[in-house]
């Protein structure tokens, strides 16, 4: 899929991409074609069984460096081995990792070229297992795994789905994307944001008219999205409440589907219940609610002989959420204007006892409810900032790290 919302994250970074023998190793070209889109370059070690499967120059021509095997290995002039690329590396991912080679690393075994070379590298390690249900989930390799996380190797969780012994359990490899998006927290994560509750709202909200129509707007929820992304790469304890997804979200985001005002609402203080009330936890209000709702909602479907020529349909003021919830957490609004913007947002800020508000407008280049980009101007009670134009993910990057200072 298209990684374009991811911009290039990974610019500049360098990952070595350990493979083991599995039936899962198809998916580890989509692996290193994710991590390259977004700016890395892949270096790949094969162990001998893993050839089994695939031809090492598959990988040598999608990564264009020359695959670590035990038959490559020299140590001549130029040297290509498991201590030089264990050198080279700022991150090593093995996906998939077997059950035999899990086991081997949890208790320091390096009896091939892969299991060397992840020895002998200093920097982050993360793996993503691959096995049958019940090699899996026997106690030897829980145990493994248990003593791997003590260790600080970052484990990324395989689903259950039909496996090809074709059981059904346990043991899949992560989805590539889940696997891309693992190795951009573990290169981004900030001990600020580490285990911070963060609430995201997101999208636009939908009034019912009837049960087949309903009043809404034309955000998209890019931004609530990407401010999403950002907190959890950073590190955050994500809460995700949106009436629609732009993006495909990491499994560890919490994400509550919300449509109406009251979805809005009911979820966002379920959320303050469930989190204890303080200033590190945040709540970004980016949710687009409307500002007016159908006087009456209507059952079943409205027949146009029922409505005749014209329809006055009958709208009354919105409650206001903002001004409605409590304001122990850190709390962020955004405002979106067409004019007068910066009064506008600086009366909203006093009003609604926000911590912070985030201004953004429509100009005649920009409208930013449903564009990949957008440009925001940081407003808190000690400072304004313009953050300017850019990737709403680049914007949310920002936006949280002026958050730190609040």
């Amino acid at each position: 899929m298209a990684l374009d919302y991811l911009s290039k994250l990974l610019t500049n970074k360098k990952i070595i991409l350990g493979i083991c023998g599995s039936i899962a190793i198809y998916k580890s070209i989509e692996i290193l074609r994710n991590l390259q889109k977004l700016g890395a370059s892949v270096r790949v070690v094969m162990s001998d069984d893993s050839q089994k499967f695939i031809n090492p120059l598959l990988f040598e021509a999608l990564c264009g460096y020359q695959v670590l095997t035990t038959q490559s290995q020299n140590w001549g002039e130029i040297p290509h081995n498991h201590i030089e690329i264990a050198s080279w590396g700022d991150i090593f991912l093995i996906a998939p990792i077997s059950a035999n080679s899990l086991n081997k690393v949890a208790y320091g075994i390096a009896d091939n070229i892969l299991l060397e070379s992840f020895l002998a590298f200093e920097g982050p390690k993360l793996i993503a297992p691959a096995a049958n249900t019940k090699m899996l989930k026997n106690p030897a390799t829980q145990s493994s795994l248990n003593l791997l996380t003590q260790r600080g190797i970052t484990i990324i969780p395989s689903q259950s789905k039909e496996l090809a012994c074709k059981t059904i359990g346990d043991g899949a490899l992560a989805e590539p994307l889940e696997i891309t998006y693992q190795i951009i927290r573990t290169f981004y994560q900030e001990k600020f944001w580490e285990n911070k509750a963060l609430c995201i709202t997101s999208g636009g909200s939908k009034e019912n008219i009837d049960n087949v129509r309903y009043l809404s707007n034309h955000s998209s929820g890019k931004m609530g999205a990407s401010l999403a992304l950002a907190g959890y790469f950073l590190g955050a304890k994500v809460t995700y409440i949106g009436s629609l997804c732009p993006y495909p979200l990491p499994l560890g985001i919490n994400y509550n589907s919300a449509q109406t005002t009251q979805d809005f609402l009911q979820s966002i203080q379920k959320w303050q219940e469930s989190n204890a009330f303080s200033k590190d936890s945040f709540l970004l209000m980016s949710a687009a609610i409307s500002d007016y709702i159908p006087k009456e909602s209507f059952q079943g479907k409205l027949k146009k002989e029922t409505i005749g020529q014209e329809w006055n349909l009958s709208l009354q003021k919105n409650l206001d959420i903002l001004s409605t919830i409590s304001k122990k957490q850190t709390t962020i609004g955004f405002k979106l204007e067409s004019q007068n913007g910066l009064e506008n947002a600086l009366k909203a800020l006093q009003n609604k006892n926000l911590d912070a508000i985030c201004l953004n407008e429509i100009t005649p280049s920009l409208n930013p409810m449903n564009a990949t980009e957008n440009q925001i101007i940081w407003i808190s009670q000690k400072s304004q900032k313009n953050l300017g134009k850019n990737d709403k993910l680049t914007l949310a990057f920002q936006i949280l790290n002026e958050a730190k200072n609040l």
